[in-house]
C-alpha cells in the first residue's frame, strides 16, 4: 500500500492547482495516470476485503482489511483536489474540455461528477469526513456482518443434529418438508432474536448518521445520494416503486393458487418459497456446466467468461461459519479478473444464485475490457440488468431441457417467485428503508419494536391476506446486510429485474439480433447514463409505459407456471 499512496501523492504534487487552467492533452494525461492509481488501489482493497469476507472471525483478515480501509481514506484525501478543482470550473469551461476528443474515453465520467457540485463541502471538510468513516461507519457494518456471519444454532433436517448458520436456515425455508419450513423459521429468529438490540442499534446509528451527512450537504431526501450514484432520476425511480405496487395483486394471486397446489388454507411467510414439485438437487459441477451451456446459448463469448471463473478458480461456494452470509461478485479491478463468492447447498435456486453471480462477473469483465478504470464502473441500478438477465437465460435453459415432472413445476414455480423476490419484495424492503429513514428523521431512535412494526407493515402490503406473518417474523429485517452496506441498494433490484424483463422479451422476439447490441450495451460500463445507454436497446426509461411491459413477462411466467404446475 505504501507504493500506492506514494502514487497518489505525486499525482498531487503535479496536478493540483492547475485544473483551472488545464489543457485537453494535460487533462488526458491526468485522467490516464487517475485510472492507473484508482486501478492499483481497487486492486489492494478487493484482496483486502475479499480475504474478510471468506472469514470474518480471522484477526488477520480484520486488521488487514481496517489497515487498508484506513489508506484509502489516506488515498482518497491525497486525491479529493482533482474532483473539487474539476467542479469548480465554469460550466462552459467544464463542458468544452469534457467534449475534447483527446479526454473522449471518460467524457462521461468528467460530467457525472459535475452532478455532485451543489452537494460537495470544501476540501477540508470532505478531508475530515473521510477520517472518521471507519470508526463512523465500517466499524458498525463490521459488527453487524461480524453477528450475522458467525450465528450458529444445533439444528435437525433429517439427518442429525448439526451446526447450522444463519443461511443454511434460509435455505431450509425451500424446503418441500413444511414441519422443515416451519422449525427452520423457528430456529432462524430464535436466533437472531438474542442479538436483535445490537443489529437494531448498528442499523439506527448509521441511519442517524447518514441523515446528519445529508443535512451537511443540502440533499432533499435520503434517496438522493443513491440517485446520483445510479444517475438514474428519483421521479424514474418513484414511477417505478408506485407501478411496482399497483402489481402487487399479481403475487397474491399467485400465493392464493399455491396454497391450493401446496394443499393448504393458506401460505405462511415460510411457505412463500416451498418448491411446488420435488426439484432434485443440483451438485456443484453440475451447476457449472448448467449455467455455463445456457450462457453459451446466448453468446458464445459470455460462456466462456463464465467457465474462466472456474477454470481460474475464481469462486469460492463453501458454506462455512465466519464466512459471509449471502453472495456477490466482486469486479477487483479494471486490469484483473473478477472474483465470486457464494453459499451453495445443492438446491436448485442455488443454481440461479450462480447465474446471478456469474451476470455481474460477464457484466465486469466486458466493461473492464473495453472502458477505462474510471469508466467502466456502473451504478448499482445498472448493473443488477447483467446478473438478472443471467438469470432468465439459465432458466430457460433448465426449462427446456428438464424432462423430470417434479423438476420442472418446481423450475417455473421458483422463475415466478424468484421474479417476485426481486421485484416486489426488494420494493418492500426499500419501502421498510424509506419508512426507517423517516422514523429517525423525525427523532424516533430505530428500537427492535419500532423497525419490527415498520416491517410487518411494509410486508403486509405486499401480503395482504394471502400470506401469514408470524410474530418471529417482526424480526425479517435484522439479517439484511443491504440496509447497513449501502442504502436503498435495495431497489436497484426491482429497477434492474423490470428492465431485464423488458430486455428479455426484446431477445425472445428478436433472437440473434439482439445479441450484439446487447454485449455492446455491457461492454459500455458506466461509459454513460442508464437512459441513453438503455435507449439504445429502445427502452425509455422516461416513459411510465415501459414498466408495464416488464410486468407482462411476469403475467406471461405465471401463466407458465399454473399451466405446467397444475
Amino acid at each position: 500500500m505504501d507504493a500506492a499512496l506514494e502514487r497518489c501523492r505525486a499525482f498531487e504534487a503535479s496536478y493540483r492547482g492547475t485544473i483551472a487552467e488545464i489543457t485537453p492533452p494535460r487533462l488526458a494525461e491526468m485522467l490516464r495516470e487517475l485510472a492507473e492509481v484508482d486501478n492499483e488501489l481497487s486492486r489492494l482493497a478487493s484482496y483486502a476485503h475479499l480475504r474478510e469476507a471468506v472469514d470474518v472471525t480471522d484477526a488477520e483478515n480484520r486488521d488487514l482489511s481496517a489497515a487498508i480501509d484506513r489508506s484509502l481514506v489516506e488515498a482518497g484525501n491525497l486525491l479529493r483536489f482533482a474532483e473539487h478543482e474539476w467542479i469548480a470550473l465554469p460550466g462552459e469551461v467544464a463542458d468544452e474540455l469534457a467534449a475534447a476528443p483527446e479526454v473522449a474515453s471518460d467524457a462521461h465520467y468528467l460530467r457525472a461528477l459535475r452532478r455532485y457540485a451543489p452537494h460537495t463541502l470544501s476540501e477540508p471538510e470532505e478531508r475530515v469526513l473521510a477520517e472518521r468513516a471507519p470508526a463512523a461507519v465500517s466499524a458498525w457494518q463490521t459488527l453487524f456482518s461480524q453477528i450475522t456471519s458467525t450465528l450458529e444454532t444445533p439444528f435437525d433436517a433429517g439427518n442429525g443434529k448439526e451446526p447450522h448458520t444463519l443461511d443454511r436456515l434460509l435455505a431450509l425455508m425451500r424446503d418441500p418438508r413444511r414441519k422443515v419450513r416451519r422449525r427452520a423459521f423457528k430456529a432462524l429468529y430464535g436466533m437472531l432474536e438474542p442479538h436483535s438490540a445490537v443489529l437494531a442499534h448498528c442499523y439506527d446509528t448509521l441511519v442517524a448518521d447518514r441523515l446528519v451527512l445529508d443535512r451537511l450537504r443540502d440533499y432533499p431526501g435520503p434517496m438522493e445520494a443513491t440517485h446520483l450514484r445510479n444517475e438514474v432520476d428519483g421521479e424514474v425511480v418513484d414511477r417505478m416503486l408506485e407501478s411496482v405496487e399497483r402489481h402487487y395483486g399479481l403475487a397474491q394471486r399467485w400465493f392464493t393458487t399455491k396454497a391450493d397446489l401446496l394443499g393448504i388454507d393458506r401460505l405462511t411467510v415460510y411457505d412463500q418459497y416451498a418448491p411446488v414439485g420435488a426439484a432434485r438437487p443440483v451438485r456443484f459441477d453440475e451447476a457449472v456446466r448448467l449455467v455455463g451451456d445456457s450462457f453459451d446459448r446466448f453468446s458464445p463469448a459470455i460462456g466462456d467468461i463464465a467457465r474462466g471463473f472456474f477454470a481460474e478458480r475464481r469462486v469460492d461456494a463453501e458454506p462455512r461459519a465466519g464466512k459471509r452470509g449471502g453472495a456477490f461478485c466482486s469486479p477487483v479491478a479494471q486490469d484483473a479478473r473478477p472474483y465470486v463468492l457464494l453459499n451453495y447447498t445443492d438446491r436448485m435456486d442455488d443454481v440461479m444464485v450462480m447465474a446471478h453471480e456469474l451476470g455481474h462477473g460477464m457484466h465486469f469483465t466486458l466493461a473492464h475490457d473495453a472502458q477505462t478504470a474510471l469508466s467502466a464502473p456502473t451504478g448499482l441500478a445498472l448493473s443488477e440488468i447483467a446478473s438478472t438477465f443471467g438469470e432468465l437465460l439459465t432458466f430457460d435453459f433448465l426449462l427446456a431441457r428438464e424432462s423430470d415432472p417434479d423438476t420442472r413445476r418446481a423450475l417455473v414455480g421458483e422463475r415466478v417467485e424468484g421474479a417476485f423476490a426481486t421485484i416486489f419484495r426488494q420494493t418492500v424492503l426499500c419501502r421498510f428503508e424509506q419508512a426507517a429513514y423517516g422514523m429517525r428523521a423525525g427523532g424516533q431512535t430505530l428500537t427492535v419494536d419500532r423497525l419490527g412494526e415498520a416491517w410487518l407493515e411494509a410486508n403486509g402490503r405486499y401480503y395482504g391476506e394471502s400470506v401469514r406473518m408470524p410474530t418471529p417474523y417482526r424480526l425479517g429485517w435484522s439479517y439484511i446486510v443491504h440496509f447497513v452496506s449501502t442504502r436503498f441498494y435495495t431497489y436497484a433490484y426491482s429497477f434492474a429485474q423490470l428492465v431485464a424483463l423488458v430486455l428479455y422479451g426484446r431477445y425472445r422476439r428478436d433472437g440473434d439480433a439482439f445479441v450484439d447490441p446487447y454485449l455492446e450495451f455491457l461492454a459500455a460500463g458506466g461509459s454513460e447514463a442508464p437512459v441513453p445507454l438503455l435507449g439504445r436497446l429502445g427502452v425509455d426509461l422516461r416513459e411510465p409505459a415501459v414498466w408495464d411491459e416488464g410486468f407482462a413477462e411476469v403475467e406471461r411466467m405465471i401463466e407458465e407456471a399454473r399451466a405446467i404446475a397444475a
